[in-house]
């Protein structure tokens, strides 16, 4: 057997990638294969139609939405764990007008986060893979790798389990480290499919959808901050992405809930969430 007859082909080396990462076909099992494949279409073709399709506006984005364009600035862009389909739907539409440009994802290192990155993966984003309670210090070394060759970062801030809407330490050190300034985001959607089981509350835009995308002040993280500094800015950052989400909520219709809710089950979602009207 020749040499070139035992290399993998590009295009075979790619596909492999965009479906297991930096694991091999062998770390999953057949089930595992079927279920991430199954999810993985699912989603993808949800989210292109949506986002094709969506009616969108954006608002707090004026200051850098030409920097993300041309590459002259980068960002970290902080999102709670429910709202992240909003986020990779956003930066979508830069990456449809540059093909050069990209979002790196910080995904949990654990298997409930296969899928997330398999969907990042699969859609064109780069995947760094490692949370606050797994491979965090790996994490933060690959971001800061990706950052000081241009790229965005995208990560959420209550992740990989929760709770829900409560920042972790993770994006504020990033910031430190970094020095890029941390764009807190959020999006509220008229028709949204909800994951009404998962921790936390999982929400996805229908397509022909109305969407609005809206980011807070950006914050700016020393790099000789203390402790008691980055405490006081964890808190910050919390309290705007809340003050986001509460807005958010409010202008959110469930239109669909996945899977479809028992006879008298109870559901998690918020007080001010709302079944949306499928006639809408």
């Amino acid at each position: 057997m020749s040499v070139a007859s035992t290399k993998m082909d590009p295009w075979r080396a790619l596909d492999k990638w965009r479906k297991y990462g930096e694991l091999g076909p062998g770390n999953f099992s057949l089930a595992d294969k079927l279920r991430l494949g199954a999810m993985s279409v699912g989603t993808r073709l949800l989210l292109r139609l949506a986002g094709a399709t969506l009616h969108v506006q954006s608002s707090g984005d004026e200051a850098f939405r030409d920097d993300l364009l041309y590459s002259r600035r980068s960002f970290i862009f902080l999102a709670w764990h429910n709202r992240v389909a909003g986020l990779l739907t956003y930066h979508d539409l830069f990456g449809r007008r540059r093909v050069d440009y990209r979002l790196e994802t910080i995904v949990s290192a654990s298997r409930d986060g296969e899928p997330l990155a398999r969907l990042i993966r699969e859609n064109g984003g780069g995947v760094i893979r490692g949370s606050s309670s797994r491979d965090g210090v790996a994490a933060l070394k690959q971001a800061i790798d990706r950052i000081s060759r241009g790229f965005n970062l995208g990560t959420v801030g209550d992740g990989p389990r929760g709770p829900r809407y409560q920042l972790k330490p993770g994006p504020i050190l990033l910031g430190k480290l970094t020095g890029l300034p941390i764009v807190p985001f959020t999006w509220a959607c008229n028709r949204v499919a909800q994951l009404h089981r998962a921790w936390d509350q999982m929400m996805i835009p229908l397509p022909f959808a109305s969407i609005e995308y809206r980011f807070g002040q950006p914050l700016q993280i020393a790099p000789d901050a203390g402790a008691r500094q980055l405490v006081a800015a964890r808190r910050e950052m919390e309290t705007r992405l809340n003050a986001l989400t509460q807005w958010a909520d409010a202008q959110t219709g469930v239109a669909w809930q996945i899977p479809k809710p028992k006879p008298n089950e109870i559901l998690k979602r918020r007080p001010r969430q709302v079944l949306a009207d499928k006639r809408q």
